[in-house]
């Protein structure tokens, strides 16, 4: 278990985290197996009042802080990767837009709809034009304005969740006059608005079940107040905040790790060859491989943790640069030295590993879409270069 610190907010989280993951991860090899999704872990989810983590306590949720959730969600990775990303994205837009500057009426009529309808929030940014959003590409989405508000036409991808999101927080370019750069902004659209349609769109060999459809958005009608950020530009230290709550998804792919690491063990242990006298795990280059695996999640969970709680102190105010830097050093370990352990765990297990009746498979291919998630491999170590020079 995780290092929980004394507050009794974290060790609840943790413990709801785990007894989640038991059963997510009982129902996954099911759900991937008949290509359904999994709406009844979201039930639960709501019954456990998980997904309220870091709602302020003053709304009825948790007020758990960055690396009271960052641990969470480690624990609760091990069990369906898939569902912990989605609830990753829920318990981080929560945190991030008590920060973003909206206006307070609409911030606390989300908040109320979290918690008094069981809500899931997220944010849809990724188009087929336009590559991953950290990049900066445009928005085809536009935002024409009326004289009530804006009207919001496009297709948004890789919407996380979706099939069990209500509100969707969409970037869409407004025009601007002629031959000047469109301004891009945030708008809050909800699910039952006209215009709002679900296309079934995810079909990938990673997280199968996190529901990264498409989002349709034919002439939604949205009222001025839907607008919630304009094209001023965030200062450093709300561009660190925001990315130190990136973390709790980094740690959801070092959970895949752990949970790789755990299975292989527990094989290794059980497996008796009649060419053995004794089980594989007291064989000297199954120890090596453990070895080595147990490495590789010590760096990635130290380097970790040890970022939340400085996210979780303050840094993102103090020291900027510093925190984004450390961040994107965190989640590059998370990710590749999972993917190192689940390795590992593979040849621990030999040609048992791919086999469709264990984990392992399931492991390997989840793990492989943390690469795609921001902060970017290069970019974490461009920042990370930078801050060692003295150029952040």
């Amino acid at each position: 278990m995780a290092d929980l610190g004394n507050t009794e907010t974290a060790r609840r989280l943790y413990e709801t985290a785990g007894a989640l993951a038991d059963i997510f991860g009982a129902r996954a090899a099911a759900h991937e197996a008949a290509g359904t999704f999994p709406y009844e872990n979201y039930d639960d989810l709501r019954r456990s009042g998980y997904h309220l983590a870091t709602v302020p306590e003053k709304y009825g949720g948790w007020g758990a802080n960055v690396a009271d959730v960052t641990r969470a969600q480690a624990r609760l990775g091990e069990g369906c990767a898939s569902t912990a990303l989605v609830v990753a994205m829920q318990l981080v837009q929560v945190a991030r837009i008590r920060r973003a500057g909206w206006p307070q009426a609409r911030l606390d009529g989300v908040l109320s709809g979290i918690v008094e309808k069981g809500y899931l929030i997220n944010t849809t940014a990724s188009e087929p034009a336009t590559g991953s959003p950290s990049r900066g590409g445009i928005p085809t989405t536009t935002a024409t304005p009326t004289g009530e508000g804006y009207e919001i036409t496009g297709r948004k991808t890789y919407s996380t969740g979706a099939p069990v999101l209500h509100y969707f927080i969409v970037s869409a370019a407004i025009p601007g006059p002629e031959g000047a750069k469109p301004q891009v902004s945030n708008f809050l659209v909800e699910r039952d608005q006209p215009g709002v349609s679900i296309e079934t769109t995810w079909n990938s060999l990673s997280l199968r079940l996190c529901g990264n459809d498409d989002v349709v958005l034919e002439r939604v009608r949205l009222d001025k107040a839907a607008l919630l950020s304009s094209a001023q530009k965030a200062t450093p230290q709300d561009v660190a905040y925001s990315a130190a709550w990136g973390l709790p998804v980094a740690a959801v792919y070092f959970g895949i790790g752990r949970a790789a690491s755990k299975y292989a063990a527990q094989y290794a242990r059980d497996r008796k060859p009649n060419s053995l006298d004794k089980s594989i795990a007291e064989l000297a280059h199954i120890q090596e491989k453990a070895g080595r695996m147990e490495l590789a999640l010590l760096e990635a969970e130290n380097t970790l943790f040890a970022v939340a709680d400085l996210a979780a102190s303050g840094e993102a105010d103090r020291n900027p640069s510093r925190m984004t830097a450390l961040v994107g050093a965190a989640k590059l370990l998370a990710t590749n030295r999972a993917m190192e352990a689940i390795d590992l765990a593979m040849r621990i297990a030999g040609s048992a590993s791919l086999s469709m009746e264990t984990p392992l498979q399931r492991y390997y291919r989840d793990a492989r879409a943390g690469l795609g998630n921001p902060p970017l491999d290069d970019v974490s170590t461009l920042n990370l270069g930078k801050l060692a020079l003295g150029l952040l």
